[in-house]
Parts: C-alpha cells; sequence; structure tokens
C-alpha cells in the first residue's frame, strides 16, 4: 500500500492528464464517435478528479525516506 502512495505522491498529473486524453481521443476518433472532442474531455475530466482525489488521499500518508 505505501508504494502505491508513494507513486500517487511523485506522479506528474499533467503529463497523466495528457496521455489519458491523447489516448481517447484516438479511441474515439477510431470509432467514429461524432462528439469525440467533447467525450475526450469529459473522460479526461472523469480520470482528473480520480487521480486528484487519490493524490490527496496519498499526500496525507508519511513518505518512507522522509520518516527517517
Amino acid at each position: 500500500m505505501r508504494g502505491l502512495m508513494t507513486f500517487l505522491n511523485r506522479m506528474n498529473i499533467l503529463m497523466w492528464l495528457l496521455g489519458i486524453f491523447i489516448a481517447h481521443a484516438l479511441l474515439y476518433l477510431a470509432l467514429g464517435t461524432a462528439t469525440w472532442l467533447a467525450t475526450s474531455l469529459l473522460a479526461t475530466a472523469f480520470y482528473g478528479i480520480i487521480l486528484l482525489v487519490g493524490k490527496l488521499v496519498a499526500s496525507r500518508y508519511p513518505d518512507k525516506e522522509e520518516s527517517r
């Protein structure tokens, strides 16, 4: 559990959101979705909320290296 929290603390949210947006945009373009941009933005916003909440929870766990 501590390893997951350390990963969440150190992850770059902006790069993850950019990757998620690109993946969703390519997916919805390949599927031929007419509203691919709006759908990609909504999916990215949803994952952004999940990642930010995860980062908030992870920030409450002390880092193993900092506690020494």
